[in-house]
C-alpha cells in the first residue's frame, strides 16, 4: 500500500509539470489586453476581425480556466498523497 501511495504521487508531480508546461504555452499564445488602444493612432480593426480575435481569446481563457483548476486539484491531491505517505512510513 506505501508503494501505491509513493507511485501516485510521481504521477501527480508529472501531471503537475505537465499541466504547468501547457499553462504557460496557453498564456504566451493570448493576446493582451490593449483597450482601444488602436483606435487612437487610426489602426482599429473592422467587424469580423474583431469577431474572430475575441472567439479565439475566448476559448484561450477557458482553457486557462480549466487548466488551473486542473492544477490545483492535482496539487491538492498530491500534497495528501504526501500526508498518507508520511502517516504510513
Amino acid at each position: 500500500m506505501f508503494e501505491f501511495y509513493q507511485v501516485m504521487s510521481i504521477i501527480f508531480i508529472i501531471l503537475m509539470v505537465l499541466l504547468s508546461l501547457t499553462m504557460v504555452g496557453i498564456v504566451m499564445l493570448q493576446k493582451g489586453n490593449t483597450t482601444n488602444l488602436g483606435a487612437i493612432a487610426g489602426g482599429a480593426d473592422s467587424f469580423f476581425g474583431k469577431n474572430k480575435s475575441k472567439s479565439l481569446d475566448a476559448k484561450f481563457k477557458r482553457w486557462t480556466i480549466y487548466n488551473s483548476a486542473a492544477l490545483l486539484v492535482t496539487s491538492v491531491l498530491f500534497f495528501v498523497f504526501q500526508l498518507l505517505i508520511e502517516r504510513l512510513g
